[in-house]
């Protein structure tokens, strides 16, 4: 079931070392400001990029704030110990984003995927696709290169992709 990851994917490609990052970052507030969305989903390869990601956010968010009137945003890095994160992920009404590697999502085994007694029984997968997050795919030929990570990138049930490279292979 693809449901609308199929439907409404958008490739940016951007060269390497113009600053994804920071377009991404933009585009959600940006997003936020124009539609009112909030719930942000960004998928990268690894854990290097993973925390290049955060960096980024930390290193930018007064810049945006001065920007976008300082507007709620929290950003987080999906931590299976932290479920609690997810929760207020799904709950919240401000922006929430949630910085994720693919490996810690793609097989059934992951926390993610398994009901938990500390979130009433629910799954942490059940509260983000509870919400239609905007997926936002860092790198997508390195993310969602196999049939496996492109059904994890639908399970997510995200309302669109925005999927950042400058090396498209699709």
């Amino acid at each position: 079931v693809l449901g609308a990851a199929a439907r409404c994917q958008f490739c940016i490609e951007m060269e390497t070392g113009t600053g994804k990052t920071y377009v991404y970052t933009k585009t959600i507030f940006e997003l936020n400001r124009k539609y009112g969305f909030t719930k942000f989903v960004i998928v990268v390869p690894s854990v290097a990029i993973r925390e290049g990601v955060y960096k980024s956010f930390q290193v930018t968010q007064e810049h945006f704030g001065l920007q976008y009137d300082n507007v709620p945003c929290r950003y987080f890095i999906y931590n299976s110990a932290k479920l609690s994160d997810v929760r207020q992920f799904a709950t919240s009404s401000n922006i929430e984003v949630m910085i994720i590697n693919i490996d810690a999502f793609k097989k059934a085994e992951n926390i993610i995927n398994q009901a938990q007694d500390r979130l009433g029984g629910e799954t942490a997968m059940g509260f983000i696709q509870n919400t239609h997050p905007i997926v936002i795919i860092d790198e997508p030929q390195s993310v969602d290169n196999t049939p496996k990570a492109k059904e994890a990138i639908a399970t997510l049930n995200p309302l669109c992709v925005l999927r950042y490279s400058a090396t498209h292979r699709e």
